[in-house]
């Protein structure tokens, strides 16, 4: 049978087209054998290949002109620059292509990001590593160069050299934490072909806020056509919108960071050019504004970083970017409909949204988020319990971070029990700062992969299970100021990878010996203060951690200082007040001080000398106070250069104030010394402590008059105290330049004259609300102050609010200054026992914030002013033996002072709640009482006067037994001495008047 022509063409093309794909297939196999073939040649030619001379010449030029501390071009010798390190040839051509000089220190790039000892020490060793010094134009010479990385190295702020516009062929420039600062050269727009560029400072806490790049204007940006990666970092730019619509010029531009680069706003309007950005950061800019519509149109964006701004308003842009994988947005200022707005992004991973105005708890709608793997609140207001419905879809999450919240009731349901996931991925729980209410979770063991656990500061109770042993991976375990109670696990010494304990201030009971640390060997910071516990380890025991921090106060340590922290040589931070330690400090100790920046052994019964904190060089906090250390403060001190807080109050030391403490210069912030039984004058070398904020000598033996430099030099000042000392002479006028003292007792001395006018110029004293004093670290001090009839303590957060002045058990002579009532924010005045004059300042009223007032012993006339009764907050009164007359104030506050003594011993006052009324009857007394009660009262009385003086007489023999064996005692004793005298004399002042009025 005959084919027709049609099926004879058809049968033509596919032989045809068979022909075609053999031949295309021998092609490719051809060109596949010759590239591989080249591929060999190469790598056979590359151990041979040499670079060329002059790109040679050149490198060593540049190597001659750099700072190399650590010899890390010790490489570059020879004639063949292509295998010098960081130096990279074209493996055909033998041009130098690739210069990387980073520096490849582990983890420079993570370097300080959190504020420790351990980073500090890296940092030093980081900096040992780097290259500095200037960049040599011979660079130039390399006309191939396509790579430049010179980042993690330090060029000492200068600025970026313009020649580097001229390198034509640059694909690649990373200027990154490399110390370059000053202008940015507008030469760096030449680079046409460039691809990547990384210019900025580094992202680190003590570089972050200084150290910024300059830029005039930045048109030169939209010049890199090529450009696919745009980081800057600490680029100060003066005008948002020019560089915005400078970066609308790169279609290509897929990665774009600009952070700390001091933005102002974005472009309320742009058509975007930049769709196929994927990845964008601008964090730490503050920018006060909304977030433009057209960020809407940026839908290939997957990474997105927004934190540390200050945006609000509408997100509802965030439902077109479907694609985003990572979102950042902390520290703003968005509320809650931004949760509605990012229900539909499915491939969300990483969510954060800590610190901005969160409320509601209402946010099931992130139970879409079916990707989501960490979620971040912290620092919102949010409240209730947490949502039931989103157990099932967080039971994915690896990191669920809760902290500073007001979440409360139960713990999220998949915490407590695991049973109701079918799946337990959690690594990091951070729940601290809630007010939970709860058992400790039971199964916590069920989630294998958890490495933190952070339950600090909340309301569980309960004791820790047994089962916590299992849970292998942890690594961090907060659970700190919580009530949880019974005897800790000895599992908890399983924990083989436990880094960071801390279960302190809780209601844990028992003994802990060495079973609880058997394979701690991990363990870095222990913290098990502020429960009933015993440590009970042998004496030869070796523990088989090298801690940084130990925090074991307000346990059982004692009685003896515990001998195994002789083998904690890293040891940083140790915390161990209050643990019943009596003994001497042992002479090994001076070896562990070496590496110690804080020690806090106070409130226990040390004994000995201070010598041993003399190689302490690294030592910020030294708290001692409250022991029985004796001899004398050794000059040493004046030699640990990085002190901050010296505190050796309540202690037996003798002698003079070395002078050599003024060597520690501005470093030295807190200095308190009181309670001893130093003498002398105040030596002048501390007036070179300029930077001084507490000044706590009271209670000592010091003479002289108090030094005028101290208002001149240390004009920092904040607390000052030379209380119960041997001061004599004038207050000297200089003392009035410390414009922020906020506590002033020079009570207890022998001066005289008149209290100074310019007391005014106190602004602390002056202003009602908060002083600021963030000092940058947290120290507790502990001030103490009588006021209201008892001895009070307060910590460093309530400091700023305790303003008071103390000029009693003085000579003072003249009237009491009117400007002292424009010191509005005082909270307690105490002025007795001196000889001032006059009239109480009829502006005392102004004194809104007073809440303790006393006047007493002294010799003020006129009287008692009405402003008194506008005191709202006043609730301690003492106008007793002056000389004032007249009608006492009614109304408010005073209605509540009903204690005769505080007007007694002044003749001429009359009213409520004195028995005397005023001649003139003005509505000044109480309703009278009934006669009988009236009776039945004074004869209370009577007999209550009568047993005042034998019932002392008993107290005063027995305290005299011990007063002779802590100083302590013995001030305290006087002081309250002196209470009783007073009381005394008011009582039988009183019944003199009864009888006389009877007469």
């Amino acid at each position: 049978m005959q084919q027709c022509p049609a099926e004879i063409k058809i049968e033509e093309l596919k032989k045809t087209a068979m022909e075609y794909r053999k031949s295309v297939c021998a092609l490719f196999i051809f060109l596949f054998a010759v590239s591989s073939l080249e591929i060999v040649c190469a790598q056979i030619r590359r151990t041979n290949v040499s670079c060329f001379e002059n790109e040679r010449r050149a490198l060593i030029q540049f190597k001659e002109s750099l700072v190399d501390q650590s010899n890390r071009l010790s490489s570059w010798t020879g004639d063949n620059c292509c295998k010098w390190m960081g130096v990279g040839c074209n493996i055909v051509t033998g041009h130098v292509v690739n210069l990387d000089l980073s520096n490849k220190f582990p983890n420079a790039e993570d370097l300080a990001t959190v504020m420790s000892r351990e980073s500090w020490k890296k940092w030093e060793k980081f900096k040992g590593t780097v290259l500095g010094g200037e960049l040599n134009p011979s660079l130039l010479k390399l006309k191939h160069l396509r790579y430049l990385d010179l980042s993690y190295n330090d060029f000492s702020r200068i600025q970026i050299p313009p020649f580097l516009g001229s390198l034509k062929n640059l694909r690649l420039l990373n200027l990154s934490c490399a110390g370059f600062g000053g202008k940015i050269p507008h030469h760096l727009g030449n680079l046409s072909r460039l691809e990547h560029l990384n210019i900025g400072i580094c992202k680190t806490f003590f570089v972050v806020a200084h150290n910024l790049f300059e830029a005039d204007s930045v048109p030169w940006v939209g010049r890199l056509t090529s450009i696919r990666t745009l980081h800057f970092v600490g680029l100060s730019i003066p005008n948002s919108e020019d560089l915005f619509n400078s970066i609308n010029m790169l279609p290509s531009l897929l990665s774009l960071s600009l952070v700390n680069c001091k933005l102002t706003s974005f472009p309320s309007r742009m058509h975007v050019n930049f769709t196929s950005l994927t990845s964008l950061d601008i964090q730490m800019n503050f920018m006060e504004s909304t977030i433009p519509k057209w960020f809407s149109n940026l839908t290939s964006l997957v990474n997105l970083n927004l934190g540390l701004n200050a945006f609000k308003g509408s997100t509802d842009f965030f439902e077109q970017l479907r694609d985003l994988e990572t979102l950042d947005l902390q520290v703003n200022q968005f509320g809650d409909p931004v949760l509605n707005s990012l229900c539909r992004l499915n491939s969300l991973v990483y969510l954060d949204l800590s610190r901005n105005q969160l409320k509601s708890s209402d946010f099931h709608c992130l139970r879409n988020l079916t990707s989501l793997s960490v979620l971040k609140l912290t620092g919102n207001m949010l409240q209730g319990p947490f949502p039931e419905s989103l157990t099932s879809s967080f039971c994915r999450l690896r990191v669920l971070d809760l902290t500073d919240n007001n979440f409360s009731g139960l713990l999220p349901t998949f915490i407590r029990d695991p049973s109701s996931c079918y799946q337990n991925s959690l690594k990091e729980l951070h729940l601290r700062n809630n007010v939970y209410n709860d058992y400790f979770p039971a199964g916590l063991e069920s989630h294998k992969d958890l490495e933190i656990v952070n339950l600090a500061n909340n309301s569980l109770y309960g004791p820790i299970p047994y089962s916590i042993g299992k849970i292998t991976n942890l690594k961090i375990l907060l659970i700190s100021n919580n009530d949880l109670n019974g005897s800790i696990p000895s599992s908890i010494g399983e924990l083989s990878n436990l880094e960071d304990l801390d279960i302190s201030y809780n209601l844990f009971t028992g003994v802990v010996t060495e079973l609880y640390f058997a394979k701690l060997s991990n363990l870095k910071n222990m913290q098990i203060s502020g429960n009933s516990l015993v440590l009970n380890v042998s004496y030869t025991w070796v523990p088989p951690f090298q801690v940084r921090m130990i925090g074991m106060s307000s346990i059982t340590v004692g009685p003896r200082f515990p001998p195994w922290l002789e083998t904690q040589l890293q040891l940083e931070r140790l915390i161990m007040f209050d643990a019943n330690i009596s003994d001497t400090i042992p002479a090994w100790f001076r070896n562990i001080t070496v590496s110690l920046g804080t020690i806090d052994l106070s409130n226990n019964k040390l004994a000995g000398g201070l010598e041993a904190f003399c190689d302490a060089q690294r030592l910020s906090t030294i708290d001692l106070s409250n022991n029985l250390l004796s001899g004398s403060i050794p000059s040493c001190f004046g030699t640990l250069q990085r002190l901050i807080t010296l505190t050796l109050s309540d202690n037996n030391l003798e002698g003079h104030i070395p002078s050599s403490l003024g060597a520690l210069g501005i470093q030295l912030s807190y200095l308190h010394l009181q309670n001893n039984r130093l003498s002398g004058k105040l030596p002048s070398t501390l007036q070179n402590l300029t930077n001084l904020r507490s000044l706590h000598l009271g209670e000592n033996n010091f003479k002289g008059t108090i030094p005028a430099w101290l208002g001149r030099r240390v004009k920092s000042l904040q607390i000052l105290r030379l209380n119960s000392n041997e001061f004599f002479g004038d207050i000297p006028l200089q003392l009035c330049q410390i414009r922020f003292l906020c506590v002033l007792n020079l009570g207890g001395n022998n001066l005289d004259g008149s209290i100074p006018h310019c007391f005014r110029n106190f602004t602390c004293m002056r202003i009602k609300s908060r002083l600021d004093t963030s000092f940058g670290f947290r120290y507790n001090e502990r001030l103490d102050h009588i006021m209201k009839g008892r001895s009070l303590e307060y910590s460093d957060s309530q400091i700023p609010l305790l303003k008071f002045m103390d000029l009693s058990e003085n000579n003072f002579i003249g009237g009491i200054p009117e400007e002292l009532t424009e010191l509005e924010g005082l909270l307690s005045l105490n002025l007795s026992s001196n000889n001032l004059n006059g009239s109480i300042p009829k502006m005392i009223g102004n004194m809104k914030q007073l809440q303790a007032l006393d006047l007493s012993l002294n010799k003020l006339s006129g009287p008692v002013p009405q402003g008194l009764a506008s005191l709202n907050y006043l609730s301690y009164l003492n106008l007793s033996f002056n000389k004032l007359s007249g009608p006492i104030p009614t109304g408010n506050q005073l209605q509540s002072l009903d204690d005769q003594s505080i007007y007694a011993g002044n003749n001429g006052l009359c009213g409520w709640p004195l028995l005397k009324s005023c001649h003139d009857k003005r509505s000044t007394s109480q309703p009278n009482l009934d006669q009988d009660d009236k009776g039945d009262a004074e004869s209370n009385h009577l007999w209550f006067y009568a047993g005042i003086g034998p019932g002392f007489c008993v107290g005063f023999v027995g305290v005299l037994t011990i007063l002779h064996f802590k100083k302590s005692w013995r001030v305290m004793y006087f002081q309250f001495l002196e209470k009783i005298y007073k009381k005394l004399y008011v009582a039988i002042f009183l019944i003199i008047a009864k009888f006389q009025r009877r007469g």
